[in-house]
């Protein structure tokens, strides 16, 4: 099986070789040779999402694992996996909205279609996160308690912490109203670059800016933050996007240390 789009990788993940990540592509070449559509939700199609997970891990080198995810509700709820003996089964009842874990082999991973998905990696103590930082998780401060719980319990210091922002709605598409914006107003209240007025009175929100906002006041050094600056819903590549499509499929953000 080969991907047909290519896999969507942040440069300086790459760097770290003990390290393997990726974020999915829309299609796929199928053992048929025909052009293929991700579908990793729950289907009618007895496992058919699984056998995708496993199509795609294995297509960035993550042979014969279990992919840890968690029930995503837009919280600011985070999961540590600590135990190594924890089914990915048994994680997949937990609902949260970030996943952090310090054992090797164990990919975790969080599903967007707009929402920014984050990955966090400290290269010392070798901690990796997933983040499903939607606008909901962002006003909640996701992204800054993730690098708190990160200190307290595993010891990071966010000046060392590596990260990474996905593919997301644009702040160039994201529209929404006077209510979704005011929550920023009030953590940002002296910025505004994460915001532009739009022509039916309605605003535009830049998630991605108001994350790097969030990290950098949790301590993160600007230039341990990349961005792949794919927006969704305009973008020319081929990706999934809620706002522009409605019901639709889900990009998969993963990230493993290597055993």
């Amino acid at each position: 099986m080969s991907i047909l789009l290519e896999k969507l990788k942040f440069g300086q993940f790459e760097t770290f070789p003990e390290l393997v990540h990726a974020v999915s592509p829309r299609c796929f070449e199928n053992e048929q040779g025909e052009i293929e559509e991700f579908s990793f939700r729950n289907n009618s199609e007895s496992g058919k999402a699984r056998e995708h997970v496993k199509w795609f891990l294995e297509s960035i080198g993550i042979e014969n694992r279990s992919l840890f995810l968690v029930n995503q509700i837009h919280s600011d709820n985070i999961f540590v996996l600590d135990d190594p003996g924890l089914a990915f089964s048994e994680a997949g009842k937990i609902s949260a909205d970030a996943l952090l874990t310090q054992i090797p082999g164990r990919p975790i991973g969080i599903f967007t279609a707009d929402c920014l998905p984050i990955l966090v990696y400290d290269p010392r103590l070798k901690v990796i996160g997933a983040i499903h930082a939607g606008r909901r998780g962002s006003e909640k401060s996701l992204l800054f308690k993730v690098i708190g719980e990160m200190g307290r319990v595993y010891g990071c210091r966010p000046a060392e912490l590596v990260v990474g922002f996905g593919p997301a709605i644009g702040g160039c598409c994201y529209e929404v109203g006077e209510d979704c914006v005011q929550p920023f107003k009030e953590l940002f209240p002296d910025d505004k670059g994460w915001l532009r007025c739009g022509p039916s009175g309605k605003y535009f929100l830049d998630l991605i800016a108001v994350n790097k906002m969030e990290g950098e006041k949790a301590g993160l050094l600007p230039e341990n933050i990349s961005s792949m600056d794919h927006c969704t819903c305009c973008s020319t590549r081929n990706l999934y996007s809620y706002r522009r499509e409605g019901e639709t499929g889900r990009i998969l953000t993963t990230i493993m240390l290597r055993p």
